[in-house]
């Protein structure tokens, strides 16, 4: 959104609003009293104090009076409304869109687009503002003429004259269509195919083709090219006639283009494409300068006109707005995301660093992360709820960064001094975190981090909170951290028979562990578990993979602990197999270091 009037002074602000206002009731009553300098130089001044809303005002009455007083084309007021209608929407000012809507509407009277105008100015009606903008007595005068002429049977249900006629899509219609699109639209591929296609239509055109300016490399460059099987055009800035009018800022508008030296053949001759007449503008955003070209190729019906052209000055106006704040947008969006990568590289970095401390914990952060994704998965969580989460998975031990490596890398049961002493890791953890600062969208990740030692009943640490009080992500992140430690070598233990470490699991739910995160995780298809228990060691070949899939943790823990009760089929022995020939495999690997 445009910085509105809370960041400038008050004295300037109002001053320059006492005198719009004083300008809108001059031309309300006779508009043949305004100097047009004076209308514009307020518009200065506005620009100059960044009162967007004034702006939009000054432009409204601008637009007006020029249409009035000096006959300006039909198309060019549009053109000039439309910016309007852009900055007082931009700047939340219902005053500036009360007075927008109200002069378009007069325009549009006068063009003889009555039903139009009565919506228009019934818009600005019904936006409610201080009483400073007196239409009553115009609307009442509008109202008057439209009964008049409609007792007369003047006013038909044919197009106004003005329109021209062609098979092309009505260009009022096209106007409406571009900037109530383009308003909402921030992609910029997307806005450069709804802008190319509406330009297309309404000029009755075989193709068009958007190009933007590309400052840093010197060229022109589109992603949108009606009719071609091309995904990017890129050329130097200064070739072909798109380049001229890039260049230039002339509009160029051609019958044969073959025979202008300007044209560039080289871009048909790697289409096959033939282009005939040519129409050719400079796109200029809000500073008049120019940030891309329009490029409507072969009239349907003849050669491009005046009228052509003041159509594509009017679409032109919004558009060249609109590319450029998307342009801004993508930028913004990249920048985002590349701070992203950055904390993410950091995150890794810090998560692998507590993990070389020792080589039996080695990847212990990386695969909890992997598990807690599991589950996340199969939560159906979105993709932000589960990057917070990840990023907390990864670094749900950096606090062991303060503890003592004797305690760390004990082979053996630990004392209960020096079990509390790794417990100040959760706290450790929470303390390092909070001082990081993270965007809004990331500020959980110290709370979820430092609650994977929290217990559903109550009975962990370091807070001791119960139940739902645990974050989320710390309730899943128990059951991660768990399984993998119990199913992970230790310097005092070997891993547990997978059946076991289930158990635990499943006897601890309701107490230890939020029950549903449990299930959720028993419910995973073990060919997925497999995955991240062998990320660094094998891969998982695809006929195991196939068998795995079809099964879950609860399938193996119910197929191993009931097995007395009644045989297996072949398939479940295979599958069962499977899995302990993985699960197993690095169980001699450790015993032979």
């Amino acid at each position: 959104m445009l910085n509105n009037t809370k960041s400038i002074e008050n004295k300037d602000y109002a001053e320059l609003k006492e005198n719009l206002v004083s300008l809108f009731n001059i031309v309300i009553e006779d508009n043949k009293k305004i100097n047009i300098a004076d209308v514009d130089n307020l518009r200065k001044m506005s620009i100059a104090i960044k009162a967007f809303d004034l702006v939009s005002f000054s432009m409204s009455i601008f637009a007006y009076v020029n249409y009035k007083l000096n006959k300006l084309n039909y198309y060019k007021t549009l053109a000039i409304l439309n910016d309007a209608k852009y900055l007082a929407v931009s700047s939340a000012s219902y005053p500036a869109q009360k007075i927008n809507n109200f002069f378009t509407g007069l325009i549009e009277f006068e063009e003889g687009n009555f039903d139009v105008s009565l919506e228009l100015i019934n818009r600005a009606l019904n936006i409610i503002v201080s009483d400073e903008y007196d239409f009553n007595e115009k609307i009442s005068e509008i109202e008057d003429k439209i009964k008049k002429l409609q007792q007369k049977k003047i006013i038909s249900s044919e197009k106004p004259s003005f329109i021209p006629k062609h098979h092309g899509e009505d260009p009022l219609i096209a106007l409406l269509k571009v900037g109530r699109t383009i308003a909402l639209e921030t992609n910029l591929d997307n806005l450069l195919t709804i802008i190319a296609q509406e330009i297309k239509l309404a000029l009755d055109a075989d193709r068009c083709t958007v190009f933007l300016l590309d400052e840093e490399k010197n060229e022109l460059w589109s992603k949108v090219a009606l009719g071609m099987n091309t995904k990017e055009i890129r050329f130097d800035s200064s070739l072909g006639l798109a380049g001229h009018v890039a260049t230039t800022g002339e509009t160029v508008n051609i019958k044969e283009a073959y025979k202008d030296k300007r044209f560039n053949k080289e871009i048909d001759k790697k289409s096959g494409y033939v282009t005939k007449s040519i129409l050719c503008m400079p796109i200029r955003n809000m500073s008049h300068q120019i940030v891309g070209v329009f490029q409507v190729l072969n009239k349907k019906d003849g050669y491009f006109t005046e009228k052509d052209e003041d159509l594509l000055i009017a679409i032109g106006s919004s558009a060249g707005i609109a590319l450029e704040n998307a342009t801004l947008f993508n930028k913004q969006k990249q920048f985002i995301e590349e701070q992203k990568l950055l904390l993410s590289s950091f995150v890794d970095t810090l998560s692998a660093s507590i993990d070389a401390r020792d080589k039996i914990t080695s990847g212990h952060s990386k695969r909890v992360t992997m598990y807690t994704m599991l589950i996340c998965d199969k939560l159906n969580f979105d993709d932000k709820q589960k990057e917070v989460i990840r990023q907390a998975s990864l670094l749900h031990d950096i606090g062991k960064i303060g503890i003592r490596d004797s305690v760390l890398q004990k082979e053996g049961k630990l004392t209960d001094e020096e079990y509390k002493h790794i417990q100040q890791h959760v706290k450790i953890t929470y303390d390092i975190l909070s001082r990081i600062y993270f965007s809004k969208e990331y500020e959980d990740i110290a709370r979820i981090a430092a609650s994977h030692h929290e217990k559903f009943d109550g009975s962990g640490y370091f807070r001791k909170l119960a139940g739902h009080k645990i974050p989320l992500g710390g309730r899943i992140l128990a059951v991660s951290d768990v399984f993998d430690a119990i199913t992970s070598k230790r310097h005092y233990r070997s891993k547990m028979p997978i059946e076991k470490a289930i158990d635990i699991l499943i006897k601890d739910s309701g107490t230890h562990f939020d029950k549903e995160m449990v299930d959720t995780f028993l419910s995973i298809e073990t060919d997925k578990i497999i995955n991240v228990m062998i990320t660094d060691n094998k891969k998982l070949e695809e006929n195991d993979r196939i068998v795995l899939s079809n099964y879950t943790l609860l399938n193996l823990h119910s197929l191993i602990v009931n097995h007395n009760e009644r045989e297996h089929t072949s398939e479940e022995d295979r599958f069962i197999s499977t899995f302990l020939k993985y699960y197993n495999d690095d169980i001699e690997q450790n015993k032979d270091e």
